[in-house]
């Protein structure tokens, strides 16, 4: 199979070659390790809450995915509200999909070894942290695991071509189950036909292949999914060309140089430049030593872009746990086509420039799982106390080091073990560290409490994981007024935040500070 893109050498008998699959799995698994020790964080907890009755086909953000709602009905039932468990669940998704990886560039090239470094590859990406720390990214690895079982049962009729790709077409359908954006798995496989003559397909195969595939897709757009949601609910969004286009350079430049999605944001130049260097460096060492570029990596290109099409409405690091396995497929390619030596050198700067960002990205994640422990126990102890019905907290954590805690925190105080009660948020800002608390200077006197209201004034320097986030400030506004909160812009940054005391309401104000929350009245 895919003659035109089998590299002409034969690949070294190698320990990655005989045993690639598990190779890739168990690096995965260690990539993931650190994820046990997480708590629940942000979008969370409204997935667990809204698994705790009957099983639900809708996800609390309004998509259409039961099979992802299944799995966490099933294992709230199962073991509770251990985070250690879920996170274990995601752990193994993860690295079956990293042994699927190996499994299927294997078919496609005919090369163990190359399946092998790429599987190796795919599993040290910093970017499927976010899959491993956050149990409300479990779509992306469970689609991809059902995607790439659906492309290797195709594959194997396609092999035979005797009456339709059953087992495909229920793998295909279990993807879409999962998470919508398996609706590319057809265009998935024509790009794949499109690399090499052999596997264009005929007419035959578009009649019993490709044609099934796209009535199934119909199936489950134009009547399961309304069927399921009864309406129309939320699907794959359509955004301005340019903000697509940006994101598609984005994933481009993370497949290659997986820094934070902020600091890509923040510095395109200069991470889009790393990019382009190392991958042309690779490229014009490979031409030089074997007069061509290998064909894998062209053959990775198309691939690459249509995994990720589904996903460039947003640049976030969960949606390239996919795409991920053609570009690595690229690079392993470039690597070995380098020669022994370039090559050798390059993948030792490679995987150690990733290893240093997969702790990176760790360290982000641990700093937002302690500031998450500390904000849910303290919101707990409150409501505990009888007289509290409602809580208003003035600078609630948002992202802490990079990574999300906000969330539905009244359900996430119910399902920890407290009493409902009421929890608003004032103003939701990101912290670049755990005891960062945007309180002006001097902080003993940026909060002000007296009889009729709390008022706490902010300066949140605009940088890296630092910035005011919610609510949006209305272009021109000087000021925001909710019922239980007034919000003051004022110049250089500053943001007051007023928190009004009514006898009426059992109102308990907090503000968030060196890491933990702090009561006002």
């Amino acid at each position: 199979m895919l003659d035109r893109l089998r590299d002409l050498s034969e690949a070294p008998a190698d320990p990655i070659a005989r045993h690639g699959p598990a190779a890739a799995a168990v690096v995965a698994a260690i990539a993931a390790l650190p994820g046990l020790r997480l708590p629940f964080l942000a979008d969370d907890w409204a997935d667990l809450a809204m698994a705790a009755g009957v099983p639900t086909a809708r996800t609390p953000f309004g998509y259409f995915r039961p099979l992802c709602m299944a799995t966490y009905s099933i294992e709230r039932r199962a073991w509770g509200m251990s985070p250690s468990l879920f996170h274990l669940t995601n752990l193994i998704l993860i690295a079956a999909v990293a042994a699927l990886v190996v499994v299927a560039i294997r078919g496609y090239t005919g090369d163990a070894f190359l399946a092998g470094a790429a599987g190796v590859l795919f599993a040290l990406h910093p970017y499927h942290v976010e899959n491993a720390a956050w149990i409300a990214a479990r779509a992306d690895p469970l689609f991809s695991l059902f995607f790439i079982m659906a492309a290797i049962s195709y594959d194997r009729w396609r092999a035979a071509a005797v009456g339709l790709p059953i087992a495909a077409l229920f793998l295909f359908e279990a993807a879409l189950l999962a998470k919508e954006a398996a609706v590319t798995l057809p265009l998935f496989l024509l790009a794949l036909g499109s690399c090499d003559r052999s596997r264009r397909p005929a007419a035959a195969e578009w009649l019993r292949g490709y044609l099934p595939l796209l009535g199934v897709a119909a199936a489950h757009f134009l009547l399961l999914r309304p069927w399921g949601m009864g309406g129309p609910g939320m699907t794959l969004a359509i955004g301005p060309l340019t903000s697509r286009l940006k994101n598609l350079l984005a994933f481009g430049v993370a497949s290659v140089v997986p820094a934070h999605t902020e600091a890509i944001e923040g510095r395109p130049l200069v991470f889009g430049t790393m990019a382009l260097l190392g991958a042309g460096a690779l490229l014009v060492a490979a031409h030089r030593r074997s007069g061509r570029v290998p064909p894998h990596v062209w053959a990775a290109v198309p691939v690459f872009v249509v995994l990720v099409g589904p996903n460039v409405i947003s640049f976030q690091e969960r949606y390239l746990l996919l795409p991920s396995a053609a570009s690595t497929l690229a690079i392993a390619a470039l690597l070995r086509a380098a020669g022994r030596r370039i090559g050798g050198v390059a993948a030792g700067l490679l995987v150690t420039g990733w290893c240093v960002s997969l702790g990176a990205h760790w360290i982000g994640w641990g700093d937002a799982g302690r500031a998450s422990r500390r904000l849910i126990g303290d919101l707990v102890e409150a409501s505990r106390q009888r007289e509290i019905e409602d809580i208003v907290v003035a600078n609630m954590p948002h992202r802490v080091h990079g990574a999300p805690v906000n969330g539905n925190f009244s359900a996430a105080v119910v399902l920890s073990g407290g009493h409902p009660v009421t929890v608003r948020v004032a103003a939701s800002i990101d912290y670049p560290t755990l005891r960062a608390d945007a309180l002006d200077d001097p902080p003993a006197s940026a909060v002000r409490v007296d009889s009729r209201s709390a008022e706490v004034r902010l300066r949140i320097p605009g940088k890296t994981f630092s910035r005011y986030v919610w609510p949006v400030r209305p272009e021109g506004s000087v000021r925001i007024d909710r019922d239980w909160a007034t919000l003051l812009f004022e110049e250089h940054g500053t943001v007051r935040v007023v928190i009004p005391q009514v006898a009426a309401v059992n109102r308990a104000a907090f503000v968030w500070r060196r890491g933990r929350l702090e009561r006002l009245f």
